[in-house]
């Protein structure tokens, strides 16, 4: 493994300035969730760097008005199960937010530019891993790459929350590449999310006239409200936050409408099977007579990605090739975005998540990731491909 360590520094060392090109490049091709076109042009950008690299990919396209799934194989007549790098190629900030045209840039060993940490610098990883494998002639096992092109948008209106776990099923492991966090800690847990949307209709009046006569819709709401807070249970990990709270129109009139946005947040399937018994049962109380209240409850397209035996077996497999290659070990860290490893786990692969370049502030113009990672995550996950037969 030294052996192999010292060619991977090599290659990597020889190429620092084609990465960070790379990297600028797709920084450069803006990708906003709801800009299909654009999100194409990255889709078709990678397609070409990672088919040149020796991958056969396709694109499956999207049912809706949004960019599709680029999946790709290298080595699939290999023996072995496949190793999967997965993510997505979309951004969450519209075009021009971060004006132009160059939108990378690097400073004090930061890069900033849209998507630059989330997750375009993970992708370049997973790109140079094959590059620096190639390079050594790796012929071990397959290396498969799922990135979706509507992952900030939810998956909304496609099949691509099961699409990528089908396409990772089989997998001996898989790294999610995205958001790396600056305290080197990989993400092993996450939370996912429901909304729920209430319309309340009430009996409007003047509100001293007709006080006993009226039906206050934004008194149920509030009363709905008030119940839905105590199922906040931050030692199991589930929040529920009420959003949105809107009714009424003027002083001295009781208000016939209100409506209410909460989003509720949990860590485990058996824990979002509660909240959503728990929700369900205020969501269809009465609290204020004369009121009528319709609801829905509206699941993200992520299960929770929990820390199972396999999870702490990986991380820990991970670890150990890290200290015998002379990087520190990773901590660990659950967070409470959704991500696409919660659908791989699902398919039964196991699987790490914030595997991509280390940073802070994703979802914010702030956006930056530390240059450095680039370049240290894509000679451990060659190091650790390497290694999968100990796994």
């Amino acid at each position: 493994m030294k052996e192999y360590r010292e060619q991977i520094h090599a290659y990597v060392d020889a190429h620092k300035e084609e990465m960070i090109a790379t990297w600028r490049d797709l920084v450069n091709l803006e990708g906003y969730f709801e800009e299909k076109e654009n999100v194409e042009k990255v889709a078709e950008y990678l397609k070409a760097a990672f088919e040149q690299e020796g991958f056969e990919c396709h694109i499956e396209p999207s049912p809706v008005n949004r960019a599709g799934v680029l999946v790709g194989i290298l080595g699939k007549d290999r023996p072995n199960a496949p190793v999967v790098f997965s993510g997505h190629m979309d951004t969450v900030h519209p075009t021009g937010c971060f004006g132009g045209p160059d939108l990378f840039r690097i400073e004090n060993g930061k890069a900033f530019g849209p998507g630059v940490l989330d997750m375009k610098g993970g992708i370049v990883i997973a790109l140079y891993v094959a590059k620096a494998l190639n390079q050594l002639g790796f012929n071990e096992r397959p290396i498969k790459i799922i990135f979706a092109g509507d992952e900030e948008g939810d998956h909304e209106g496609t099949d691509f929350a099961n699409y990528m776990g089908q396409q990772a099923k089989g997998a001996v492991c898989a790294f999610n590449m995205e958001t790396g966090n600056p305290e080197n800690r990989l993400c092993v847990g996450r939370k996912t999310l429901y909304n729920v949307n209430l319309k309340v209709t009430g009996v409007g009046g003047h509100s001293g006239n007709d006080f006993t006569k009226g039906a206050n819709a934004v008194h149920e709401a509030v009363m709905k409200t008030y119940h839905m807070i105590p199922l906040t249970d931050l030692n199991a990990g589930s929040t529920v936050t009420t959003s949105i709270l809107k009714g009424g129109d003027i002083v001295a009139r009781i208000p016939d409408f209100c409506e209410a946005l909460y989003d509720v947040r949990y860590a485990t399937a058996a824990e979002g099977a509660r909240l959503k018994k728990c929700v369900t049962e205020i969501m269809e109380t009465t609290y204020v007579p004369g009121t009528t209240s319709k609801y829905e409850i509206i699941e993200a397209n992520f299960p929770p990605y929990e820390e199972t035996e396999d999870v702490k077996r990986l991380l820990s497999f991970v670890n150990q090739v890290t200290e015998e290659n002379g990087f520190p070990a990773f901590g660990s860290v659950k967070l409470g975005g959704a991500s696409d490893a919660g659908n791989i786990q699902r398919a039964g692969v196991p699987v790490l998540c914030s595997c991509g370049v280390a940073g802070e502030h994703n979802h914010n113009l702030r956006e930056y990731a530390i240059v450095q990672s680039l370049f240290d995550r894509t000679e451990i996950w060659a190091l650790v491909v390497l290694a999968l037969g100990q796994f």
